[in-house]
């Protein structure tokens, strides 16, 4: 799809414990120039500058400074992974049905991560600003919607497995958003908007508002919808084919 495994990987993973520790140098000096002063406005040189080694040996880990960025939403969204898989592991093992939990372990976490970084909103900036690192959170953010949508088929199989899979993506991606703004709000907002998000994703994903099969946008019911909100929004009937009003 994109040729994201040549300009934005890092060049090497460091295996001794002195490579590891200039690594995550480097990592730790250009989260606080992205927090301090914006990505746009550091230079490679300067992260080598803050973490106080050559700029060679930074070029040695990272080939480009949008590298870096890609490290860190890698660590973040692994971690968002990890904490939504070990979640479904124990939802699975305990039995009963708490999949409203799976969403709220996974705002509480995106919102966790997030809040400790203060150099976030310059790196989902970043993300979002490139074809490569876009089409990689595309790909996590599908991959953890199947997750979702999985368990919910499995303790529920009577639900439509479109609509569990649509509600899931959807789920996912809202909190991704809301959570990311939630982070620019003060308390005691934050903390309502982040409460809110649980109770409007808890009911997205219940099972019991999933009837057997929802209706598609080609279906004739849909179709009906579409008409009469159409005519309503004109403020006149639709009319047939004749172009007489339908009586």
């Amino acid at each position: 799809m994109f040729d994201v495994e040549n300009r934005t990987l890092v060049k090497r993973l460091p295996q001794q414990e002195r490579s590891q520790a200039r690594f995550e140098a480097v990592l730790k000096a250009a989260l606080r120039l992205f927090a301090a002063r914006g990505y746009e406005n550091t230079s490679m040189r300067e992260i080598a500058r803050e973490a106080r080694m050559p700029i060679a040996t930074v070029y040695q880990y990272f080939p480009m400074k949008l590298a870096i960025v890609r490290e860190m939403w890698t660590r973040y969204t692994t971690s968002i992974t990890e904490t939504l898989t070990e979640g479904i592991r124990n939802f699975l093992k305990d039995g009963t049905d708490q999949s409203n939990h799976l969403t709220e372990i996974i705002i509480d976490k995106m919102a966790e991560l997030q809040a400790s970084n203060p150099a976030f909103i310059e790196i989902w900036s970043c993300v979002t600003a490139s074809i490569e690192l876009r089409a990689l959170n595309v790909e996590d953010t599908l991959h953890n919607a199947r997750a979702i949508a999985e368990v919910l088929q499995k303790t529920h199989p009577e639900c439509d497995p479109s609509a569990v899979y649509d509600r899931a993506l959807i789920a996912i991606e809202t909190a991704s958003a809301t959570t990311r703004l939630a982070l620019t709000l003060p308390e005691p907002h934050r903390a309502r908007v982040l409460f809110s998000l649980k109770a409007a994703l808890s009911l997205l994903l219940d099972p019991t508002t999933m009837g057997e099969h929802e209706p598609s946008l080609g279906s004739k019911a849909n179709r009906r919808t579409s008409v009469g909100t159409k005519a309503t929004r004109n403020g006149k009937p639709p009319r047939g084919k004749t172009g007489r009003s339908n009586r």
